[in-house]
């Protein structure tokens, strides 16, 4: 913006030394005042702009979270606006008309780029149903640590249609004043948030007829049931098992609950656009300097009124959620119906003047008597110009810039074939009257322009080109065009393809040491899994053998080998295979494949092996 200033200056001065600077002999001399009714119609205005924003916003209450517990939403109140600030420019055309020339039209292009801050009320708080890692429903509780601010970077382009007003008070000094509608044309809002949440759960235990706790569920109650298991914040004051509550609940994260104290999301930054169209309105008056009757400095204010409604398949949209999950996050401005936005500042540029003269080209002819008044030319031609100087006037020379003859009407033959270059398609190349002008090298009959292989003679349905090889592809298109090869193959014969390795649903899955990540060079054994039970009866399931090298304790060894065939569980899920059909099985370290006596053969051992297993 600095930038643009000093340019602005540098060139205001430059103008002015301009105006001031002796006229030479054969232009007009300046008057010494010009009213409005003998100035120029058309205006050139270009301002520089800044000043405040503000915002009057309007949101909808956007409880969408399944089974929502009532009484215990709260969507963090009204949002504010606050330090807004708007800074751009604007270019615009514009023409007066009528005998005084003081009342005009104009339009043309505003960009502003503008900053500020939306903030909730208070805090927001959500408890509802979700389903954990483990496909158990619970209550989720979800609390914004503070008040939620997104700082805005908006991108504002428009299109102003309006109403122009000048007087010329003097030789210096005039007024001027635009009013009228501002047509939106993009309206980005760059946030970034500076929002952080507790995740707390509530689960619901379900006993089965043996006493045990068989699974869990969402209890829907105001209160938590006294049986409920509780990962809160309240409840950690009787557990005392970790360090701290942010140790506990990091333990409980990792562990695969959807928990967590003060996170901030996994994205708090992003951008949100108001999808339906805005009209609104400008008012910009200024004072204008006048350097010379073509060029005066603006200096004055604006103001601007924009309404925005946003669209309601966003604000209104059923699964929008400020939060929902550990790291999610959705812009507060997602809820924005309507947004009355006010900004008013400044402006300083410069207008300039320009449009027809009594003689408008300066050659001595009054337009009146000019055949060609926007052209300086010659007496002899009433006014027009012999631009190429072949003694033929330029309104009736058919090539007003190319030397030619009278009987081709000014326009000259370069290539000698007897016809006129602008009847010639071809005029730089002796060519045929039947191609117009144009040659044939190969005398195929198809004129050079128009052959894809001028060199070489080829029949009209390649457009000029041979097919060498008789394949039926044009040499053009061929890529072995002395080859004879099928179009699927661009002309080339086909190669044979290789021979396809088959994968085994039993080749084992490899792991690392102490690790269930699985490779991506075994995911085509899963695909074959997943293609083996497609093609089986559907009682038919895969058993997953999870197994460890000798490495570690027992127990521990057990408890990878369980979790190593979990992950060969949850890789099968993501490809779309029915839960119910996996069945699990850890086996530690024995039946191992190879001898842990080396590493090679204890690499050998980290695996995990299915099989299909069919129904009874």
């Amino acid at each position: 913006m600095k930038k643009l200033i000093f340019l602005l200056i540098a060139a205001t001065g430059a103008l002015s030394a301009i105006a001031q600077a002796p006229h030479s002999p054969e232009m007009p001399k300046t008057k010494s005042f010009v009213h409005d009714s003998l100035m120029l119609r058309w205006v050139l205005d270009v301002n520089i702009l800044g000043g405040a924003l503000t915002q009057d916003i309007t949101t909808v209450n956007n409880s969408n979270y399944p089974g929502l517990i009532a009484g215990t939403y709260n969507n963090g109140g009204n949002m504010k606006f606050s330090n807004g600030a708007s800074y751009g420019f604007d270019a615009q055309i514009g023409y007066f008309f009528g005998h005084r020339c003081t009342i005009g039209i104009g339009s043309g292009i505003m960009y502003l780029s503008q900053t500020g801050n939306v903030t909730m009320a208070n805090p927001f708080h959500a408890e509802f149903q979700a389903t954990d890692y483990q496909n158990n429903t619970f209550r989720q509780v979800v609390t914004s640590n503070q008040a939620i601010k997104e700082s805005l970077n908006i991108t504002n382009i428009n299109i102003p249609i309006v109403l122009k007003y000048k007087k010329r008070f003097s030789k210096y000094f005039g007024f001027t004043a635009d009013a009228g509608l501002l047509v939106n044309v993009k309206e980005t809002n760059n946030y970034s948030s500076n929002a952080t949440f507790d995740y707390e759960a509530i689960y619901s235990p379900v006993v089965g007829s043996n006493g045990t706790i068989s699974h869990f569920t969402y209890d829907n109650g105001t209160t938590p049931a006294t049986t409920d298991v509780l990962y809160t914040k309240a409840s950690y004051v009787n557990n005392t098992r970790y360090e701290n509550v942010q140790a506990y609940f990091n333990a409980l994260h990792a562990t695969g609950y959807s928990v967590g104290l003060g996170v901030a999301p996994n994205s708090n930054s992003g951008a949100v656009s108001y999808l339906s169209s805005s009209i609104g309105f400008i008012a910009q008056p200024s004072i204008n300097i006048f350097f010379s009757d073509n060029v005066a400095l603006n200096i004055g204010g604006y103001y601007l009124y924009q309404p925005f409604k946003n669209s309601t398949s966003t604000f209104g949209s059923s699964n929008y959620q400020l939060t929902g999950k550990v790291g999610d996050y959705s812009s507060v401005l997602n809820t924005v119906s309507q947004s009355n936005n006010q900004s008013y500042g400044v402006n300083v540029g410069l207008r300039f003047f320009f449009g027809k003269l009594k003689d408008t080209d300066h050659d001595g002819i009054p337009d009146k008597e000019d055949k060609c008044p926007t052209v300086s030319g010659l007496l002899k031609f009433h006014g027009c110009p012999d631009s190429d100087g072949d003694g033929i006037a330029d309104y009736e020379d058919s090539c007003v810039h190319v030397p030619g003859l009278l009987k081709f009407h000014g326009c000259p033959d370069t290539d000698g074939d007897g016809i006129p270059d602008k009847d010639d398609a071809c005029p730089f190349q002796p060519g045929l009257p039947q191609f117009n002008g144009c040659p044939d090298r190969d005398g195929d009959g198809i004129p050079d322009k128009d052959d894809l292989c001028p060199d070489k003679p080829g029949p009209a349905k390649w457009h000029g080109c041979p097919d060498t090889d008789g394949d039926g592809i044009p040499d053009n298109l061929d890529k072995c065009p002395e080859i004879p090869g099928p179009e699927s193959n661009f002309g080339c014969p086909v190669p044979t393809p290789p021979p396809v390795e088959t994968i085994k649903m039993s080749t084992p899955i490899k792991f690392e040491v102490d690790k269930t990540v699985i490779n991506e060079t075994s995911l085509p054994v899963l695909e074959e899994a997943v293609k083996r039970l497609k093609e089986e009866d559907k009682e038919s399931y895969i058993i997953v053998d999870g197994y460890t090298d000798i490495t570690g304790k027992p127990a521990y060894n057990k408890a990878l080998s369980m979790k190593r065939a979990k992950a060969v569980r949850a890789q099968l899920l993501k490809m779309g295979v029915d839960p119910k059909r996996i069945k699990l099985v850890g086996h530690g370290a024995k039946q191992p494949a190879a001898s842990n006596a080396t590493p090679e053969g204890r690499m050998e051992n980290r695996r995990a092996v299915m099989h299909l297993n069919m129904a009874d």
